[in-house]
């Protein structure tokens, strides 16, 4: 039998069997494919898309970082252009292209996995093609944004209302004339509830507070200064990493809900009811509208990973710093996985070397009988876990 995976699109071929498989060759997973290229270990990537950084380019057309390109690039390769200046979506994808090839990074390509179990001490995820890919270690690089969480209140809409999320949502020209609400007033929401002005009656249904940064304070970028003083390294269980958490701030005054009004945006309260066409707030007011663009945050895909004890309450998966219970199960790119910028290309190479460092210790520290062919053996791991384990929910904007 071929030792090897058939390509069935561009990129790597992959052996059947590896000691690190990485799931997701976004940021996260490049990242941490950069890492691993200074290791002995045999790994690989699997990426679903047609292409690197194909994930960016699907997203809504107007899409612009609010991060300069001097800190929306990964360790060892800058992001090219004025570095003050602020990349497209359309950047950032052919970046991530860049990316891995520079690094000669091996991600198979179009390969979506279908399955993931534990088998023989290891692991073995299930390809859509039907194919097998065996591994001592796996580290899903999916990110925290995998699934829209769209509330159960949408289902009380009227099925003539146009429902869209940002993974749908492209431009305005999608929408026919008529009224729109936005729910959920994130940097998203906003930025497409401001987009969606210019030619639509738009109302924003909010949730709770959130503050506003510059882009700008004495004429640097709020992301340097977040770097000088170490707040985007500070972690979760700091006293800056707590605030953070709770405030979750974002840069760009333009998206205040004050300036947003006067661009005849219709901020409103949380959305508390929808029946047909009628949707009701918590402050009083209600409004008849004929779409509806759900910006309430994400959600974890877990249906995929056939391992109760990597799921917490709701199926959320459990985590300390990217470590699951699980030995030598991992992830990254996750918001908060221990710093504000985790989930950040200025942030995640830092958790994509720390991630590294132990997945080797502890893969060299376990000795691994033969791994070929269908019976595949891998010592026990060593994994000492005992600290706290997190989940990650968003949902703003409805109840």
């Amino acid at each position: 039998m071929d030792d090897n995976l058939a390509n069935e699109g561009r990129g790597a071929m992959l052996p059947r069997t590896l000691d690190v498989l990485v799931i997701g060759a976004g940021q996260a997973g490049l990242a941490l494919g950069a890492q691993l290229k200074r290791t002995p270990l045999r790994f690989g990537l699997v990426e679903r898309h047609a292409r690197v950084g194909d994930s960016w380019r699907k997203r809504y057309d107007s899409l612009t970082l609010f991060t300069p390109r001097v800190y929306s690039a990964l360790p060892g390769l800058a992001v090219p252009g004025d570095p003050d200046g602020y990349p497209t979506k359309d950047e950032m994808a052919n970046y991530l292209e860049t990316y891995a090839s520079h690094f000669e990074l091996p991600v198979m390509l179009k390969t979506g996995i279908e399955s993931l179990e534990r088998a023989n001490g290891g692991f073995r995820a299930s390809t859509e093609a039907g194919k097998q890919i065996h591994a001592r270690a796996v580290v899903l690089a999916a990110g925290a944004y995998q699934r829209p969480a769209v509330p159960a209140i949408s289902k009380e809409l009227s099925a003539e209302i146009l429902q869209l999320t940002p993974e749908s949502y492209k431009n305005p020209a999608q929408l026919a004339p008529g009224r729109v609400l936005v729910v959920g007033d994130g940097a998203t929401g906003r930025q497409i509830a401001v987009e969606l002005g210019a030619a639509h009656e738009v109302y924003l249904a909010t949730g709770r507070p959130r503050r506003v940064s510059p882009d700008r304070v004495l004429g640097k970028s709020i992301f340097w200064w977040m770097d000088k003083l170490g707040i985007v390294r500070a972690s979760r269980e700091s006293a800056i990493g707590r605030y953070l958490m709770k405030a979750d701030p974002f840069p760009g005054k333009a998206l205040e809900l004050k300036r947003l009004r006067e661009r005849g945006v219709e901020v409103v309260g949380r959305l508390s009811r929808a029946e047909g066409k009628t949707v009701a707030f918590v402050d009083g007011k209600t409004a008849e509208v004929d779409a509806v663009v759900w910006a309430t945050g994400y959600r974890d895909d877990a249906d995929w990973v056939a391992i109760p004890d990597a799921k917490g309450e709701h199926g959320i998966f459990l985590h300390q710093r990217g470590i699951s219970p699980i030995p030598n199960m991992y992830f990254i790119g996750r918001s908060w996985q221990w710093t504000r910028g985790s989930a950040l290309l200025t942030g995640v190479g830092a958790d994509a070397t720390y991630l590294t460092d132990h997945i080797l210790k502890q893969l060299e520290g376990s000795a691994a009988d033969d791994t070929s062919g269908s019976d595949l053996k891998f010592a026990p791991p060593t994994i000492a876990y005992s600290t706290q384990l997190h989940r990650e929910t968003n949902n703003d904007g409805a109840l």
